[in-house]
């Protein structure tokens, strides 16, 4: 307990002692994790929104004439339930086609109240093997009772090459803002091993253990390293509420983001971790480099 004492009172005393190098440590680290942050958010809802559309629009949405009866459409139904390359097929209403667009539009309108419902009956079929869909679509056109048919498998492709370009991209933004933290966390404890160097020496001469002499400097790296993750944290939250609260006002939008509680708590666990984790292993290379115990 005593040397534990010992070491949480000489870290808070270099961290003061060394206020100016502590200060700009932690706004350095404090601007590279808000980088960080805003990688990961911009990766995190684009994984979101990409995944949300492929789960959406991964069917073929075919659309009956308004002529087709009841008898038609269950005859429509029956065939497409017996092609083998459809899972699955789901029925929509023009009265539910309706009621989503409104509420896609994301607030009360009475604009439709007195007009006759324009939509029509569909059909979303999944086919069992998307490379298909082409072939299906285009035998599906040939039925008189199709008036159209949403097909939204390229755009999906697109989005998913999109996200993973985006994902490689993020990968090597993250691996150079992990080593220039270090780097920062590091010569941090440089300028603090040399500031104290005669204390170390006199330390050394007395019979001091080298661990008893670097515990101190790698916990104020972990310290400084929390500090600037926790403010990095505060600042990216801060900016995600904002935006969150913006966007989810509209139905449309809040299904394809993170919700706000989701990315409050993954960024508070990620930052902190990575913040204390730079800030030890700044440290420890640091002490390697510089102090010779």
């Amino acid at each position: 307990m005593i040397k534990i004492g010992f070491y949480i009172k000489e870290t808070f005393k270099s961290v003061f002692r060394n206020r100016n190098t502590s200060i700009a440590t932690i706004i350095s680290m404090t601007l590279t994790l808000l980088i960080l942050g805003i990688t990961l958010l911009i990766i995190l809802n684009l994984d979101k929104f990409v995944l949300t559309a492929k789960n959406e629009f991964s069917g073929i949405q075919i659309f009956l004439k308004n002529e087709v009866d009841k008898n038609q459409m269950d005859s429509f139904e029956n065939k497409l339930r017996e092609n083998q390359q459809l899972r699955d097929v789901v029925f929509v209403s023009k009265e539910e086609t309706m009621e989503s667009f409104k509420n896609n539009i994301g607030y009360e309108t009475d604009i439709f109240s007195d007009l006759e419902n324009p939509c029509e009956n569909s059909f979303i079929a999944y086919p069992t093997d998307a490379k298909n869909s082409a072939l299906i679509v285009e035998d599906l056109k040939k039925d008189s009772k199709v008036s159209s048919i949403s097909f939204y498998q390229d755009t999906i492709e697109q989005l998913v090459k999109i996200s993973n370009i985006a994902g490689i991209i993020s990968i090597a933004v993250i691996v150079v803002l992990f080593i220039l933290s270090l780097l920062i966390i590091e010569n941090m404890i440089k300028i603090t091993i040399f500031s104290r160097m005669r204390e170390i020496n006199i330390m050394k001469v007395i019979g001091a253990t080298n661990w008893f002499i670097r515990w101190p400097f790698v916990l104020e790296g972990a310290l400084l390293g929390f500090i600037g993750s926790f403010l990095a944290f505060l600042i990216t939250d801060f900016a995600y509420s904002k935006v969150y609260s913006a966007l989810s006002g509209t139905v449309f939008f809040s299904k394809y983001i993170v919700d706000k509680a989701t990315m409050s708590s993954l960024l508070l666990s990620l930052f902190v971790l990575t913040g204390i984790g730079i800030g030890i292993l700044g440290s420890v290379s640091s002490l390697r480099k510089y102090l010779k115990v």
